[in-house]
């Protein structure tokens, strides 16, 4: 390749908008995109594609029916872990660390919270932790730290972009850097399993959650999502999944899946209803319309998947509360809860760990004019800090309303449901060194082990000072016994 253009290669590499990912993802950026144009055009490594559905494997359907674990039916407690890379990881791993430090009571003895969180639902750094608490249950404890959190993944992942079969590999037409790095995640810390081994004995029902580019919106990991594509989801590899949840634009290519020919599992009858009945601005009505565009394949027959954090940083309102996890009946949530379910409902807990951080900018705090690259990083950071915010109020409106009506249509003699919505923030930290010192944790997959153990302890701190957490404990010890889903 000549000279020159390997100067403009390297040039454009350079303006990739990554400077808020710290120098070693930038390094890793730069690594990837010209290793795969030095590659050359000729190649023989292939996707793992995800297949199409099967007729047969009704029972392993990954959705809230086969997957919400076997506990207290008037509990429910949702854990949405944030995109931030590792920082992401460890601040959800800590969560998880001060739920199974809790004990709670449950047919009159003792339980660890822990066991009681029916949904996780993850984007990006968050969905690593999310992912492998669901595959490996308490294994998370002895092993995750060791396995992912103290780990250099971006060093690793250098040292993968260069190597000689790597960059063979990436001459392939059907293969990419995000392919390349979800292989070595597959066998590096997802031990080959797929969605079939996801959230099984008694572990929490896992939604992975990544943004399909085709369509503007997020893209959850779950069969009802997969059934648009007319796909089977259970057979596909769970590092496939994360790697589109922190597939950062730019650093990474996409993950690419493909929408199979028709099927009747695509064609919901609340689709159709929305289209013709919903007002133009409802929500429901945007996303039948995203979902409608599958049905024709010969006009997307590939969706493109990146990370999550690009349409919900969150994953809460476009997963848990999306009208595709809920067959279009997000009122009343019918994917997770049949009409008998959804009167046994008492206590409901959301916690949302958000491991957002505000770092001045060089260019701000010296008074100077930013550049191009300056630029297009905040107009990046203004518009995930401004979705973050509202998304946060959307889904804490949104589950209050729901609280409301399920109040509204219980009788007198029924118990009601209470909510309780716990945000999880570094800007809660009362300390300003320390918030200082939280916020200048850098978004990357590479931190020193007294960040990450920081970033662990900082979750039992923040929510015991959380009232709307203390709330529910509160509600709780006031509140026996409590019956076990599948008790009479």
């Amino acid at each position: 390749m000549a000279p020159a253009t390997l100067a403009r290669l390297a040039a454009l590499s350079r303006t990739m908008p990554m400077a808020r990912y710290g120098s070693h993802f930038m390094q890793l950026a730069r690594v990837l995109v010209i290793g795969t144009v030095l590659a050359g055009t000729a190649g023989c490594a292939h996707r793992v594609w995800n297949t199409e559905i099967n007729d047969n494997a009704a029972g392993e359907r990954y959705e809230f029916h086969t997957r919400l674990p076997n506990n207290s039916e008037e509990l429910f407690v949702v854990l949405a872990f944030s995109g931030g890379g590792t920082r992401a990881a460890s601040f959800s791993y800590g969560v998880l660390q001060t739920l199974r430090a809790t004990s709670v009571t449950v047919n009159g003895r003792p339980r660890q919270l822990l066991d009681e969180v029916d949904v996780i639902t993850s984007v990006s750094g968050g969905s690593f932790t999310g992912a492998y608490y669901g595959l490996f249950g308490n294994r998370t404890f002895e092993r995750f730290r060791e396995d992912f959190l103290y780990r250099d993944w971006q060093g690793e992942l250098l040292g993968l972009a260069v190597r000689p079969q790597s960059l063979v590999a990436l001459t392939s037409s059907q293969f990419n850097r995000s392919d390349l790095v979800a292989g070595y995640l597959d066998r590096t810390l997802f031990e080959h399993a797929t969605f079939a081994d996801m959230s099984r004995d008694g572990l929490p029902f896992v939604i992975v959650n990544a943004s399909d580019i085709n369509n503007a919106t997020t893209f959850s990991f779950i069969q009802q999502q997969f059934d648009f594509l007319c796909s089977d989801l259970a057979r596909y590899p769970v590092a496939n999944a994360v790697m589109a949840s922190a597939g950062v634009p730019g650093t990474f290519a996409s993950i690419a899946l493909r929408n199979y020919d028709d099927c009747k599992e695509r064609h919901q009858p609340w689709v159709l209803d929305a289209l013709a009945h919903d007002d133009a601005l409802e929500r429901r009505r945007a996303v039948a319309q995203a979902l409608q565009r599958y049905s024709d394949p010969d006009r997307m027959p590939i969706v493109r998947l990146v990370d999550g954090g690009v349409t919900d940083n969150l994953g809460v309102r476009g997963s848990m509360m999306s009208p595709v996890a809920h067959y279009g009946n997000v009122p009343d949530m019918a994917g997770a809860f049949s009409p008998e379910r959804l009167r046994r409902v008492r206590h409901v807990l959301v916690i949302v760990a958000n491991a957002q951080v505000y770092t001045p900018a060089a260019w701000s705090l010296r008074g100077r004019e930013p550049g191009i690259v300056d630029t297009v990083e905040a107009s990046f950071d203004s518009a995930l800090s401004i979705l973050n915010t509202e998304t946060v109020a959307l889904a804490k409106q949104g589950f209050l309303m729901w609280e409301s009506r399920l109040n509204a249509v219980r009788g007198p003699d029924e118990a009601k449901v209470s909510v309780d919505f716990v945000v999880l923030t570094f800007d809660q930290i009362a300390d300003r060194e320390e918030r200082a010192r939280f916020n200048a944790m850098p978004t990357t997959f590479r931190l020193k082990p007294e960040q990450v153990d920081a970033l662990i302890a900082e979750p039992a701190r923040l929510l015991s000072q959380s009232p709307e957490y203390g709330c529910f404990l509160r509600r709780l010890d006031g509140f026996y016994p409590i019956t076990e889903r599948g008790t009479p």
